[in-house]
């Protein structure tokens, strides 16, 4: 999530005319607003993880960077990879393991459990609008009258429902203390193929048809809750009013307390 900076002008030499006048003058780089933290990486699986953990465990901020480091440093041994994370050429899903795998060694013992890890991966670019989601929904309904734990996502493979999904989330995050989760989910707009934005955060505790979200995003966009209603869980049932499509495999529920 990279903001482009429409304000750029180069600087004039110092010493010139042009320059002192800069000098005395305020420069249209003024107004610019600074890139904050995350902006300019792509590193939001590993903040996920991070603020999943410190939700249900003490963690500090030297502990976070230091988990935050070691991760990084351990996937820069293999510069292909690296490549890969940097770019962001992968759906960061080895990459929440790596840091789940190294919280559970240095950290806190911690349990992690993948209900829908069979789940296909989702093809989530090439939407073309909500009437491409009319037919799937016409002849499945939003919930209802899918079977009762398994829609269809593209090319016909299974995939959980909304409904399954969101039942699982929240019964485990209300099943006991020391629980946490992380998952990812992709946001889109009316008409637009792609998702603009893709990005992993971390689930805090629902209040009634609302889960609140740990996200670490401060972008004005970010979303901070998803409605038990809102989202989808394949891309043909996307529609103006369920524009969140939340990938069933990509949720980790980790357990503290053991």
């Amino acid at each position: 999530m990279v903001a482009s900076n429409s304000h750029h002008t180069p600087e004039a030499p110092h010493g010139t005319a042009e320059g002192s006048a800069a000098a005395r003058e305020p420069s249209s780089c003024a107004s610019f607003q600074p890139y904050h933290q995350g902006q300019l990486d792509v590193f939001c699986a590993v903040y996920a993880v991070a603020n999943a953990l410190r939700s249900v465990h003490p963690l500090g901020m030297g502990q976070a960077r230091r988990l935050f480091n070691d991760v990084l440093l351990d996937l820069s041994r293999d510069a292909d990879a690296f490549r890969t994370v940097l770019y962001n050429a992968t759906d960061h899903d080895a990459l929440v393991r790596a840091v789940l795998e190294c919280a559970r060694r240095d950290v806190v013992p911690l349990r992690v459990e993948r209900p829908f890890a069979t789940s296909p991966a989702l093809r989530v670019t090439g939407r073309v609008g909500p009437d491409a989601s009319a037919p799937a929904r016409r002849a499945y309904g939003p919930d209802a009258s899918l079977p009762d734990r398994w829609g269809h996502g593209p090319d016909a493979s299974p995939q959980p429902t909304p409904r399954a999904v969101w039942e699982t989330l929240v019964g485990w995050l209300c099943g006991g203390t020391g629980r946490a989760a992380v998952l990812r989910f992709h946001r889109y707009l009316p008409f637009k193929g792609d998702p603009v934005i893709s990005h992993w955060t971390a689930a805090g505790i629902p209040l009634g048809d609302t889960l609140f979200l740990h996200d670490s995003s401060r972008e004005s966009n970010a979303i901070h809750v998803i409605e038990r209603g809102g989202f989808v869980t394949a891309p043909e049932h996307l529609s103006d009013d369920r524009l969140v499509l939340v990938e069933p495999r990509c949720l980790y529920l980790i357990d503290v307390s053991v």
